[in-house]
């Protein structure tokens, strides 16, 4: 049973689809979760919950979101990146300086101040758990993505190199690889045409969509004690998506 009691999580992008999903997880497992997001949290439990302001892409946000935390609970424990990027859709030689920018600005820069700026804290305290999210991108794509997958593919280079050199303070760093999971972007996503959510559970071994507490379960679990052995590892979350080169259709037997 995974108890995340007496833990100080942050958990940036919290507001999001996967993001709101992960702070439930916590605070139902015990942790006491800062929300950090663009956006205020609304309705968020005085208790165990804190709602942040933040840009994650401006250093100053972070370091004053950190000293918020630490002088209401005294340390950080957990890092968890689940910002989400725009996807920048759309042919390479089309695609703008300026979208460009702001992917990569979103995903790699977000990424390396979080865990610059949150990460001083545990290596200070010998004990850290950092968990970003990649994407299934990285290991198997669309046309029409190369900002995104360029993006996610230094988040995943981020995790392995900040695990090389943090594993000796105590401090181990994951990356999460969700596939199709049901958010309200997806949701938009598969809404366009039937034979798009048709087509995804037809390659999808397990027959179904994602869901957000299927990510948050995972995410709980490499934040936990019972993961301290797991370091610089990329976990794909996808059904078996990224692992089927069948080219028939999937039927759900269950």
């Amino acid at each position: 049973m995974i108890n995340l009691s007496n833990k100080i999580a942050v958990v940036a992008g919290g507001n999001g689809g996967i993001g709101s999903a992960i702070v439930k997880q916590f605070i139902e497992l015990g942790a006491r979760t800062a929300i950090l997001d663009v956006k205020q949290t609304e309705n968020q439990p005085e208790d165990s919950a804190l709602s942040i302001v933040a840009d994650a892409t401006k250093e100053q946000d972070l370091v004053d979101a950190k000293n918020k935390i630490v002088e209401k609970w005294g340390r950080i424990d957990i890092l968890v990146n689940a910002i989400g990027a725009p996807a920048a859709a759309g042919k390479t030689e089309e695609l703008s300086l300026e979208d460009w920018r702001k992917v990569v600005d979103t995903d790699i820069t977000s990424a390396f101040l979080l865990s610059k700026i949150f990460g001083q804290e545990m290596i200070k305290n010998k004990y850290g758990r950092i968990v970003h999210f990649s994407s299934f991108h990285t290991t198997a794509t669309y046309p029409n993505r190369a900002a995104y997958n360029a993006a996610k593919s230094g988040v995943k280079g981020l995790t392995r190199a900040l695990a090389v050199e943090w594993g000796c303070y105590g401090i181990t760093v994951n990356a999460v690889a969700p596939g199709p999971i049901v958010t309200p972007r997806t949701s938009w996503f598969l809404s366009q045409s039937p034979d798009v959510e048709r087509g995804m559970l037809g390659r999808t071994p397990n027959v179904r969509l994602g869901q957000p507490k299927d990510v948050a379960a995972l995410v709980a679990f490499l934040v936990s004690d019972q993961a301290l052995h797991i370091n610089g590892q990329e976990i794909v979350i996808d059904g078996g998506w990224t692992k089927c080169a069948w080219w028939g259709k999937h039927e759900k037997k269950y």
